[in-house]
């Protein structure tokens, strides 16, 4: 899960406590999840973090059917003043929603649990679940609430966790960050214009930025991603040095030195032309979000395009394989 509001910013003062609901996923992508949240905040919901059953809720979940199948568990919250028969019926109408997506056709949801919490101080306690994090090896995820001392040679990207895709914790997006790291310490120098397709959160962004990139534009045909990706422009003070725009690579007439695109196999198959035509003679592209089984396809398709591979990061563990590719020079 990643980004949201604050529950400071969505409660009322009048409510003296919170409802919790904590929601299984079986089989649904990172994607679908976190737009399943996105939308409960949107009708709602004061924040969200991803739970861990056995530990936090005291709830054991029943094992999913299927070697193959995931869980993932979500905790919601809202105020009390919604009731618990209101959640239940708004949830209801909303699980439904999410099989069939797309990238979970399989995806199962149900509520494990729906309980009222006091006041007291959880409304400030929660935020100890969400300490900075490493996520590369020289990017640190913060929150906005955290005053911490960090290594002499971190650079801080400030994200408010709980609700979309990209703060850092999903393999695709570490994947990104650090090969921007490797290009910022390989390289003569960063590359002055940075085009993120589907910023989502903006974290790419931000992170072009600080390595040195000059101009830089966070593109996303989602309006609720952006909403999310200017929040946290303006929580980095890069408002004014960060260009979000809502649509596709149409938009673009510039052509850009590096172009970051964490996506999805079939939507990278979709733009790579694209790709190609906005990157500059000699520019870099690093491609995110490509399962190991689609990896060959992947890398056929944009070197008969055109494209050169540099470098390939692989996660064994979830099956996850990022690229590093160049636009060449003409002779």
């Amino acid at each position: 899960m990643e980004e949201g509001r604050s529950f400071r910013d969505r409660t009322s003062r009048t409510d003296s406590g919170w409802v919790e609901t904590t929601i299984e996923f079986v089989d649904a992508h990172d994607e679908a999840i976190g737009s399943f949240v996105a939308e409960c905040i949107e009708l709602g919901a004061v924040g969200s973090m991803e739970a861990t059953i056995a530990h936090e809720t005291g709830v054991w979940a029943d094992n999913p059917c299927e070697a193959c199948e995931r869980a993932t568990h979500v905790q919601l919250y809202f105020p009390e003043s919604v009731g618990i028969q209101g959640v239940v019926d708004l949830l209801g109408s909303r699980t439904r929603t999410l099989k069939g997506a797309p990238r979970s056709p399989d995806a199962r949801t149900r509520i494990i649990r729906c309980r009222r919490i006091e006041n007291e101080d959880w409304a400030t306690s929660w935020k100890g679940s969400f300490p900075p994090e490493r996520v590369s090896g020289r990017f640190w995820v913060v929150p906005p609430w955290q005053a911490t001392v960090l290594p002499e040679d971190a650079v801080p990207i400030i994200l408010e966790p709980g609700l979309a895709f990209g703060t850092g914790k999903h393999r695709t997006t570490r994947h990104c960050l650090e090969f921007l790291e490797e290009i910022a310490a390989q390289e003569e120098s960063f590359p002055r214009s940075c085009l993120d397709v589907g910023c989502g959160s903006g974290i790419l962004s931000i992170a072009a930025r600080r390595l040195g990139a000059t101009r830089v534009v966070g593109l996303d045909i989602d309006p609720d991603a952006l909403g999310v990706a200017c929040r946290n422009l303006t929580l980095n003070r890069l408002s004014s040095q960060i260009l979000l725009v809502n649509g596709s690579q149409a938009c673009c007439r510039a052509r850009f030195d590096l172009i970051t695109a964490n996506l999805d196999a079939k939507t990278l198959m979709g733009v790579q032309k694209g790709l190609w035509s906005l990157l500059t003679e000699g520019g870099l592209a690093v491609l995110s979000g490509i399962l190991d089984r689609e990896r060959d396809g992947i890398a056929t398709s944009f070197q008969n395009l055109g494209f050169q591979p540099l470098n390939e990061k692989k996660d064994l563990e979830e099956g996850w394989t990022s690229s590093l590719l160049r636009k060449p020079w003409r002779p």
